[in-house]
């Protein structure tokens, strides 16, 4: 990861123009939790595990047509949105480096910058590789009520599948009006398809660690996978969907695949589970049209139509 100083002394990502397309979907479905759930609306957790400085700088912006340069991470998303719904409880943030240095500079960043939008909400700022984190995380979630995990790696690797089935396991029962649920956290997931198509055969251990799969299983699979017609970033998504499929009990949805800055190919795609069938409903036919819509110029997304929208549609009118 390469960083960017302004003249305050800010850190930011240095980053190329596709992952505003992946910061974007994350604000627009954080606005529509903003934005819809109102009656009688529960705590709301958010647990970011890959949160970096929390800025975006893009020296591409102005030849790719974006309008900013510089633009809020998932931290800053996830703390604005915490900030703006009625009853957001924590903020999670795990920003970890392996260089000491840099370790100490992006949690100092983030600190700066909650401090620089008078955020309210309680918070826990930590820097720990993935498992610790997890195993940190696990001690502040409440199960009973939602929670958000934003799973964001930089590489495959840095995402085995142990970490997202302890996370998925974080469940409790809860009574919704005299019925009892169970809970289950929302996941949003960067599944980085460039590295699994390029290690398939070179590092197969990486895919059997992102898939929670020794290799004799999932090789059959893959082979079958790319025998039905399917290419291999398209086979490594239909595994990935299996394993998260049977450990929610439902698929997840593909929100996004990202190009990489000469659009010639995928560099990974954003995977959303969300427990709720109005929030699972919202996203899929309501967030996502409108989200595959853009163009490289067009950044923004609506959530203000969209919630207009859907109260004229007689279906789901809250997200509990």
């Amino acid at each position: 990861m390469e960083y960017y100083t302004d003249e305050r002394g800010i850190l930011y990502d240095k980053v190329k123009y596709h992952t505003r397309k992946k910061h974007a979907f994350l604000k627009g479905y954080l606005d529509i939790w903003v934005e819809r759930v109102r009656h009688n609306p529960p705590t709301l957790d958010i647990f970011d595990l890959y949160a970096s400085t929390g800025l975006c700088y893009c020296e591409e912006a102005k030849k790719t047509g974006l309008p900013e340069v510089i633009w809020d991470g998932s931290a800053i998303i996830a703390a604005k949105a915490l900030s703006r719904y009625s009853k957001g409880r924590l903020l999670f943030l795990n920003s970890y480096n392996t260089v000491e240095k840099m370790r100490k500079s992006q949690i100092n960043n983030l600190i700066a910058l909650l401090r620089g939008l008078d955020f309210k909400k309680s918070s826990i700022l930590i820097s720990s590789p993935i498992e610790d984190a997890v195993t940190e995380a696990s001690k502040h979630i409440d199960p009973r009520y939602p929670s958000l995990w934003i799973l964001d790696p930089c590489a495959a690797s840095d995402l085995p599948w142990n970490i997202v089935e302890k996370i998925g396991n974080m469940r409790a029962t809860y009574d919704y009006n005299g019925e009892m649920r169970i809970r289950k956290p929302e996941l949003i997931i960067s599944l980085m398809t460039e590295d699994l198509q390029r290690f398939v055969d070179i590092r197969p251990d990486i895919i059997s660690s992102s898939l929670g799969m020794n290799e004799e299983i999932w090789r059959p699979k893959y082979e079958e996978l790319r025998g039905g017609g399917l290419n291999t970033r398209e086979a490594m998504i239909e595994l990935y969907a299996e394993k998260l499929s049977e450990l929610y009990e439902k698929p997840p949805i593909l929100a996004a695949e990202i190009n990489i800055t000469n659009e010639s190919a995928i560099a990974y795609c954003i995977l959303l589970l969300t427990d709720s069938p109005a929030g699972h409903y919202i996203a899929k036919l309501k967030l996502l049209p409108e989200f595959k819509q853009w163009e490289i110029t067009e950044w923004r997304l609506n959530a203000r139509q969209i919630t207009a929208e859907l109260k004229r549609d007689p279906a789901q009118k809250t997200l509990f």
